[in-house]
Parts: C-alpha cells; structure tokens; sequence
C-alpha cells in the first residue's frame, strides 16, 4: 500500500538477532621471584544483523539509530547478516606484572646503602601485550548516488547500501595505505534493476592490531605515613604502525585508502606519561 502523502513511515520491530560462539584459552603462572604473568587467546564468531545494511561503526546507523537501524529490504532482514564489526575473529592479550629482585632484602643488590636503595630497589613493571586480527568491514556506496531495487532507500533514511561483488577477491595480495583492498571487486549497480546490491555484510577484515603497553613505578617512603609514588607509562612502547580503517565507499576515488593510524586500545603513536602522587 502506498502513502503519497507522507515521505517516510519508519516502524520498529524486534527483529534483529546476535549470534557468538567463542573458543577462549588460558594460562596464567605466578613464579617465586615475584613475576605473575597471564596470558588469554579467543577466536570467537559473532554474526548479526542488528547493525543497518552497511555498518560503518560498532552502533547501528540509520535515521533512528537509539532504536537500530534503519533496514534496507523490510522483507529480508536476513541479508543484513554479517561478521559484527567490534567482534575480532583472533585476539590474544598477554599480561605481566614483576616486582624487580633489586635492592635490600632483594635478590640482588641486598647489601646496599639506604640511599641507593632509594634509586634501584623497590622498582616494579607492568606490561600488556595485545595482538589481534582487523575489524570487520563492509563495502558501500551512498543511496543518493544510486536506487537499483526502485525503493527509494534515501527517502527512507537509510543513508548507505551495500554494492556489488564481481566474483574478485577482495584483498590484494601486498596490500598498502593506498591500496588496501581491491578496487576492482566491487561496482555501484544501476538503479531499478529490481534488487539491492550483492555484497553481504562484515565481508572484509580491516588491518590487524600489535601494541604493547607497559608502566614502571615505584614509591618512595618519606615517612611512616607519607609516601611519594612516581610511575611512567609507555603507550604502545615499541611504536608499531597500527593502520586505521580504509576509506569503505566504493564509489569514492579514495576506496580501500588508509590515511591515519589507529587511535585506540594504546594503538595509536607512541606516547609517554609521567606522574607523581603524593599520598599521607
């Protein structure tokens, strides 16, 4: 049934569904010399369709994104079924904390001066290793730029849809910042042909994710009561380029181009911080 008389009639169903399975490892060990290390691994699969026809971010997208998004074809909200964006396929976190065998009453060193105690005992370090696989990416071309299942999916805020996959892989076998995906595999489809675009949701995984972050502090006792605590934390230490997503518009002449480096989970360039907390 028609409705000239009005531009956009959106509804909200419960429809939308989550599926995760996970396989998680562990193994953790505290050793005598004050070492604690722990280690997790997960591979893990999570398919939804919660996330709008070409998710572009880990909420839904759409006209009414806080109550999900907007849904391109009301008649199979089955094809908007894809890998969830914010779910890595692998991810493995690597976690120590070592109280350092230096200084009185130490391992080493147990017969120094009071005041060299001071620079070299007491000293500990904490570190976290994070490696995991990209997120999960899909493809997509802007509605106003084309209409090929004739529904006016603009007119229904549904701002992106999902083009065609032309049979092509579509990674390329070197990939780099400025051809990271394969520009080829994909095409914008013609309007009114009858059907939306091809390519399903989550089909491509973005560049993966390699940082350690570690801390080193010690406190320092002035008093019985008084106590001044210095630490220094080293965001992603060894300065490893952690690529950010690539441009995903397959209509844009910057398709699959990467133009940052990631900014989260420590990821980002190198950064360092010092503090000192006095506590009484």
């Amino acid at each position: 049934m028609n409705y000239p008389n009005f531009r956009e009639v959106l509804t909200r169903a419960n429809g939308p569904f989550d599926k995760y399975d996970a396989l998680t490892l562990e193994a953790n060990k505290r050793f005598s010399n004050g070492l604690q290390m722990f280690n997790n691994y997960t591979f893990s699969k999570n398919i939804t369709n919660a996330l709008g026809a070409a998710p572009s971010s880990a909420i839904p997208i759409g006209g009414q994104g806080d109550n999900g998004g907007n849904v391109a074809n009301a008649y199979n909200i089955q094809a908007d079924s894809g890998n969830a964006r914010y779910d890595p396929r692998q991810r493995f976190v690597s976690t120590f904390v070592y109280d350092l065998p230096f200084g009185r009453n130490k391992q080493f060193l147990g017969g120094i001066s009071r005041g060299a105690n001071l620079a070299i005992g007491g000293w500990h370090v904490t570190g976290v290793a994070l490696f995991q696989t990209g997120s999960w990416l899909t493809p997509y071309f802007p509605s106003s730029l084309s209409d090929p299942s004739g529904t006016f999916p603009s007119d229904r805020s549904v701002s992106n849809q999902r083009p065609d996959c032309n049979g092509q892989t579509g990674y390329l076998s070197n990939p780099t910042t400025v051809d990271y995906f394969n520009v080829s595999a994909f095409s914008v489809p013609a309007s009114n042909i009858g059907r939306f675009g091809n390519c399903g949701v989550g089909i491509l995984q973005g560049p993966p994710t390699q940082t350690f972050f570690m801390s080193a502090g010690k406190s320092f006792f002035l008093t019985e009561r008084v106590e001044l605590k210095y630490e220094a934390q080293f965001s992603n230490l060894f300065n490893i380029l952690n690529k950010a997503i690539p441009n995903m518009n397959v209509s844009s002449s910057s398709f699959g181009q990467i133009t940052q480096a990631q900014d989260v989970q420590q990821a980002g360039p190198r950064s360092i911080q010092m503090q000192l907390r006095l506590r009484f």
